[in-house]
């Protein structure tokens, strides 16, 4: 009797933690993610802050203008804590396009110096941004198969906003309804892991 009570918690374990990380990725209404990460989490925090979309990430973002995202905060299932915002055109409110941010600082309202201290005890966790980085991607295997293209190790890449340079990862995943892009940028001031996953206008 007492394993299968062992083996129950476990198994409720295991959803749970999993619940943690997963993803709505059916192209709807935004009340209905809603919906989903209200049944993830009860609890769940939502935020509308002032959010612009770049063309770089959402392609057709001049056909279908966006709204201000509904974001949800979820807690850490390792280490980052995770905010999910989604993005979603203002003639239908349908999702468009979906960011997912593990990251420590992503909103706060932290001062610079707290700010500071913060980033010099990041810049030490490079070994567990990877772990966290290949855990994620391992997860977003199950979700969106096989990858497009992946960076095994991070990369030196040249900033384009100073003179230095940063670590980066990449993954894709892109088929004929999706494309989805997991980003690793580990700098003196930015420490993410981002996912970012977007519908393809069947239209064009």
């Amino acid at each position: 009797m007492k394993r299968i009570a062992i083996l129950l918690f476990l198994v409720t374990l295991s959803g749970i933690t999993f619940g943690q990380e997963r993803l709505w990725v059916n192209q709807t209404k935004v009340n209905e993610a809603m919906k989903f990460e209200s049944q993830l989490n009860p609890d769940a925090k939502f935020l509308n802050p002032n959010i612009l979309m770049s063309s770089d990430y959402y392609p057709y973002l001049e056909k279908h203008p966006l709204l201000n995202p509904v974001v949800v905060e979820r807690s850490a299932l390792d280490y980052l804590p995770l905010s999910v915002e989604y993005f979603f055109s203002e003639k239908d409110s349908l999702l468009r396009i979906v960011s997912c941010d593990w990251e420590v600082n992503r909103y706060n309202n932290k001062s610079m110096q707290e700010l500071a201290k913060d980033w010099k005890d990041e810049n030490k966790q490079l070994d567990i941004y990877n772990k966290e980085y290949e855990r994620i991607k391992k997860n977003m295997i199950q979700t969106f198969g096989q990858t497009s293209a992946d960076d095994q190790e991070p990369k030196s890449v040249q900033s384009s906003w100073s003179s230095g340079t940063y670590l980066s990862r990449k993954t894709v995943w892109d088929n004929k309804d999706l494309h989805a892009q997991l980003d690793l940028i580990f700098s003196d001031n930015t420490h993410r892991i981002r996912l970012t996953y977007y519908w393809k206008d069947k239209e064009n």
